[in-house]
């Protein structure tokens, strides 16, 4: 079993504090972390801790950024042998803000222009032989060529943003798991609480992307809209009975655990639930991709979980 992630790296500072930012005013923050950061680089990091071994494809900047990144995906476990450092682009850095009071996070980002307009990998020499491919559309033209070249490979997609980038690279996918402002953006439909409107915005999904074996869109709270037996199903968030104080991740994370437990022979749903219980778990503790839990952890809550359907 071989899986590839490829996509977005950075650098993340994480603040967090009870409360917003007050402007023009100094403010104090309760901890502070440093870790590497970016949809596909926080997936790879779920899945390396799960205990699976996974290439990462990425570019960093070559300044004091890229190095601490680096090091730190080896110190992870995941194999970096395919990121390169460019000297035209600088790592990507992130401040993300963290109001545990509100549990809302804000991401305050700097990154080079060609890094954000046209990213393209400088160096980019794949393998043929993945099981499985997770990409977070940032290197469209690189993921989709390391799509075609691993035909039997099952592909999935964090789409969350809907660029141009992105959605050529939905319709090469088997799996697209997107965010409700992807599914918004494209279908040119707000998703609002009710289950009819729900079952428009999915179909509409669902009909620009034909080729696509299955789509999820990930609602923050209210969990997720997937469709079984041509039912369209929205299944609410893993409720652990502790207080939800830190958002920042939980998507990448469900990405991970996604991808994770369907390399690992869990069906499209059981994937689904298993990645609903991680990122859930997730939000529960302050630190980004640090606040993935353990296996174990996910391992206990899914052989006592069955699954709430809210219609």
């Amino acid at each position: 079993m071989k899986i590839a992630c490829i996509g977005n790296a950075t650098f993340d500072c994480t603040l967090s504090k009870e409360g917003f930012i007050i402007e023009d005013a100094r403010n104090s923050f309760d901890n502070i972390s440093f870790t590497p950061g970016g949809p596909a680089s926080n997936a790879a990091s779920v899945i390396a801790k799960f205990g699976s071994k996974v290439d990462f494809y990425s570019q960093l900047g070559n300044d004091v950024f890229g190095n601490f990144v680096y090091e730190s995906l080896i110190a992870e476990g995941i194999n970096v042998e395919n990121i390169s450092f460019s000297k035209a682009v600088h790592t990507p850095y992130s401040n993300v803000l963290i109001n545990t009071l509100e549990s809302t996070r804000t991401i305050c980002t700097a990154r080079s222009k060609v890094d954000y307009v046209s990213p393209k990998l400088e160096k980019f020499n794949y393998q043929t032989d993945y099981d499985f491919i997770l990409t977070d559309g940032k290197y469209a033209e690189d993921s989709i060529e390391l799509i075609r070249a691993n035909l039997n490979a099952i592909s999935i997609i964090d789409a969350g943003r809907a660029n141009d980038n992105v959605i050529s690279v939905c319709r090469e996918v088997d799996y697209i798991i997107c965010s409700q402002n992807f599914a918004e953006e494209v279908t040119g439909c707000v998703l609002t609480e009710d289950y009819q409107n729900n079952v428009m915005v999915y179909q509409k999904l669902c009909s620009l992307f034909p080729n696509a074996k299955g789509i999820t869109i990930t609602v923050g709270k209210r969990g997720y809209i997937c469709a079984k037996d041509n039912e369209v199903l929205i299944n609410s968030s893993y409720d652990s009975g502790l207080p939800a104080i830190d958002t920042n991740c939980a998507g990448d994370i469900f990405h991970g655990a996604f991808t994770y437990a369907i390399a690992n022979g869990y069906d499209y749903y059981e994937a689904l639930e298993f990645a609903n219980v991680t990122a859930s778990l997730s939000t529960t503790k302050t630190g980004g991709r640090n606040s993935c839990p353990n296996l174990s952890e996910v391992n206990k809550v899914m052989n006592n979980y069955s699954r709430k359907r809210i219609n």
